[in-house]
């Protein structure tokens, strides 16, 4: 199956992937703003054109990880093929970007890991 796009413009407030949804394929941020949520708590904000999200769920083969919803209106695209292998196949570029993105959101989460360590002197090994 070649791989299909498709652009969706989604209002201020509308969910554009659930937590704990089935779902196939990844998103491209091309305009406005999105929040991201894990079990309600407000993870990040996504306000740069060009970001990807919803690719965990096609990596992990695992129904969607957080809940995205547009704090402004916004437009999105929708990349989906059969696998996350015939993505990274015909797209590799794609492939590039997720790998950056992943090793990113590993980089920021890690810090944050070291800063509660650092503020709970439990976690800390200097105590």
């Amino acid at each position: 199956m070649p791989i299909i796009e498709q652009d969706y413009t989604i209002q201020a407030g509308q969910v554009v992937i659930g937590q704990g949804e089935p779902g196939v394929g990844l998103f491209i941020l091309q305009s406005g703003t999105l929040e991201i949520y894990k079990d309600e708590i407000l993870l990040s904000i996504m306000m740069h054109p060009g970001t990807i999200f919803g690719e965990m769920c096609d990596i992990l083969s695992r129904p969607r990880s957080c809940t995205v919803r547009a704090k402004t209106p916004s437009k999105v695209t929708h990349v989906q093929a059969d696998s996350i292998d015939e993505l990274v196949e015909q797209r590799p570029e794609l492939a590039t970007k997720i790998i950056r993105t992943l090793a990113g959101r590993l980089e920021r989460t890690t810090q944050k890991l070291v800063d509660t360590a650092r503020d709970n002197t439990l976690w800390s090994s200097a105590g």
